[in-house]
């Protein structure tokens, strides 16, 4: 168990570090650079990942069946969303600081997590939703209260 929560911290930080690292070459470079980069290495890493598995593990993995179904298509969205994401990350986050960018990440993940429970196994979870709405009501009262220290400080400033 202990392992498992530290695996998930540390895929917490690659995400805002890659995050962070993606924004600073859009901005050097460009936006569609950017991203691109960050495809191409996630391509090279999965296939080097895939071949390790397939070496190593292989016998210990389910075979996937090879026929694809018309109404599967949607599978493969995951990476125009990916592309989305990524490119609506690199330039969100040199405007707004990487603690705002995380928890407005992760409310939104909260979320959408749930209806997609809703509406894929016609599940509801109420300390989910009580927890997500915590979360961005701290949100909220924290950007309040920065605002509030921001024009104060303006206002001593003058």
């Amino acid at each position: 168990m202990l392992i498992a929560i530290i695996v998930s911290f540390l895929a917490g930080v690659t995400v805002v570090v890659s995050r962070t690292t993606n924004a600073r070459l859009a901005a050097e470079t460009s936006l569609l650079k950017s991203t691109f980069y960050n495809y191409i290495l996630g391509l090279i890493c999965s296939v080097m990942v895939l071949l390790c598995m397939h070496f190593f593990v292989a016998s210990q993995l389910p075979e996937a069946p090879l026929s694809l179904q018309w109404n599967q298509l949607w599978i493969y969205l995951g990476g125009a969303m990916g592309v989305c994401t990524v490119s609506i990350s690199n330039a969100v986050v040199t405007k707004i600081s990487s603690f705002y960018v995380t928890l407005l990440m992760f409310v939104g993940q909260v979320f959408t997590g749930i209806v997609l429970d809703i509406i894929i196994s016609h599940t509801f979870s109420l300390g989910n939703l009580l927890g997500g709405l915590c979360v961005a009501i701290g949100l909220i009262l924290n950007l309040w209260f920065d605002k509030e220290n921001a024009s104060d400080n303006a206002v001593s400033e003058t």
